[in-house]
């Protein structure tokens, strides 16, 4: 049982590096060595988990999902061990986090708190916007913005993430204060490119929703590209005020036709799997969530 143990985590040791060479290195061991582990592990599950060429070595599709179910089985294996551990015993181990890039900033110091406050834990931060195969990528958490949580995946409710129409004081001087949501036709817009160019913005206000065509001006799949280019005044765009507030606090932007607002949409913690959360990732994403009301109730706030 030892022996394959061993084996097994040779073998994400072998998939994550990208060759045998990079993992007999990271884990002090022969090259021969991880060789003859990995084909004693194919030899015993019946099957090619490695496809190896004299340039690279690539997952089989036996490969990829034996992969993908064994880094669970072992990162449970992890958990129970610490669960029957004294509570006094250190978080440790990895701890792989994706997060959206202007939340990702905001929520950074409290991250690198949690790092120094445990630490035998190794944190891995990626912060960016896309959607993450969180399985296949060995996330343990996503923090994900959406209108609703994932239809697939485990999700935890955090937080209702409101978004307002701004544009800067200099804009504004230039091109007059819209009065009407039907008014925006007519000006430049600030928009996430992850949304169609013809997509017509929704607003809704305490009473009814609307749908404006809008031209965009400038478009990014980036929180902090769009701030920058609202403040630049190149035009009108949302603004979520979890990331906004010190922009609009400070006057660097400001509010346009605030009776109006884009719909909520609601931040969400996603796990790979619904069964086992380990206590290291439950912690941290209390943290965060505690974080993120004092941050909602406070009006201090992120993009």
């Amino acid at each position: 049982m030892q022996n394959k143990l061993n084996a097994i985590q040779t073998f994400i040791r072998v998939a994550e590096a990208g060759s045998f060479s990079a993992a007999a290195r990271q884990n002090g061991m022969k090259q021969s060595a991880v060789s003859q582990q990995i084909a004693a592990l194919e030899e015993a599950l019946g099957v090619v988990l490695l496809h190896r060429t004299t340039r690279k070595m690539t997952l089989t599709e036996q490969g990829q999902h034996y992969l993908q179910q064994v880094r669970q089985l072992l990162s449970a294996m992890e958990e129970l061990e610490q669960q029957l551990r004294p509570e006094s015993q250190p978080l440790h181990g990895k701890l792989y986090m994706q997060l959206p890039s202007g939340i990702g900033q905001r929520l950074m110091p409290h991250l690198i708190a949690f790092q120094q406050a445990h630490p035998a834990l190794r944190l891995n931060i990626a912060l960016e916007d896309r959607l993450s195969d969180l399985i296949g990528e060995g996330v343990d958490v996503a923090i994900r913005l959406s209108e609703s949580p994932p239809a697939t995946l485990a999700a935890r409710s955090l937080t209702t993430v409101e978004t307002v129409l701004v544009a800067s004081p200099e804009w504004i001087a230039r091109n007059g204060t819209p009065q009407t949501p039907s008014d925006l036709q007519h000006h430049p817009h600030i928009r996430f490119s992850g949304v169609s160019p013809d997509a017509p913005l929704q607003l809704v206000s305490a009473t009814t929703r609307v749908s404006v065509p809008v031209e965009s001006a400038f478009r990014s799949n980036n929180s902090d590209a769009l701030m920058q280019a609202l403040e630049a005044g190149l035009g009108i765009g949302g603004l979520q005020t979890l990331i906004g507030a010190d922009a609009l606090a400070s006057g660097r932007l400001v509010r346009v036709l605030p009776d109006w607002r884009l719909p909520d949409r609601y931040l969400y913690a996603v796990f790979p799997d619904a069964r086992f959360i380990p206590d290291k990732v439950r912690k941290l994403v209390t943290l965060l969530t505690q974080e993120l009301v004092r941050l909602q109730g406070t009006g201090q706030g992120e993009t």
